[in-house]
């Protein structure tokens, strides 16, 4: 799983977050450190440096995988994400259908909730666009549903160099509706280290507080 810490997992990734090995039937994993993380255009960190860790099987198109990271909601100390999908490839994209369970742990208390997700990637010479929808019946927080969309476009200007724009909206019953962007740049320093650097920002940091406020982002991540 080719994870992006922030959500940027798109610098090339954003895009979901999530982007899964494609070996017939092979395991995968990321580590990485992040300054801030950031899920869909807002801050979740509560520390000047958050971590993040994934393991992922895949088998053939299909997938199944846990993720976890230090940028807790509320008072909770850390969230867990379990989470399966399918990646078919269909008309020169790539999509990915996925359902995940995110869980808070610690605390005042236990935190969860469902997402899925539906994702279409297409690259196009040195261009690769990414189109996200996703949704959760029973969310976080104040919230009792979200739904959102967001789309991501990156650039290679080098083998080792990228640069990316991307921007959403998320609206939720409960909470403040938002619409967001992010662009940046993504390095490779080897085959399994990449960092990046991302600005984020939302329309509506009145509603949202501290974390829809712009925020300069910097990760670094391992891939194994």
């Amino acid at each position: 799983m080719r994870v992006r810490l922030m959500t940027a997992l798109a610098g090339l990734s954003i895009l979901s977050g999530n982007a899964h090995a494609q070996a017939p039937q092979a395991w995968s994993g990321t580590l990485g450190v992040t300054t801030d993380y950031v899920r869909r255009g807002t801050v979740r960190g509560k520390e000047d440096i958050e971590l993040t860790a994934s393991l992922e099987h895949a088998r053939g198109a299909f997938y199944l995988g846990a993720a976890a990271n230090t940028a807790a909601l509320g008072d909770t100390d850390y969230e867990v994400d379990l989470y399966v999908g399918w990646q078919p490839q269909w008309a020169d994209w790539a999509w990915d259908l996925n359902a995940k369970r995110v869980s808070y742990f610690g605390g005042s208390g236990d935190i969860d909730h469902w997402e899925f997700y539906a994702q279409a990637t297409r690259t196009i010479g040195a261009v690769t666009g990414v189109f996200l929808v996703g949704g959760s019946p029973d969310y976080e927080g104040a919230a009792d549903q979200a739904y959102w969309a967001n789309m991501n476009l990156a650039y290679a200007l080098t083998p080792k160099l990228s640069a990316d724009v991307g921007g959403g909206f998320q609206d939720q019953v409960g909470a403040p509706d938002y619409a967001w962007w992010q662009a940046g740049v993504t390095y490779a320093f080897s085959s399994s280290v990449s960092g990046d650097l991302h600005w984020y920002d939302t329309d509506n940091a009145s509603g949202l507080g501290e974390s829809g406020e712009g925020q300069l982002v910097a990760a670094l991540s391992w891939a194994f």
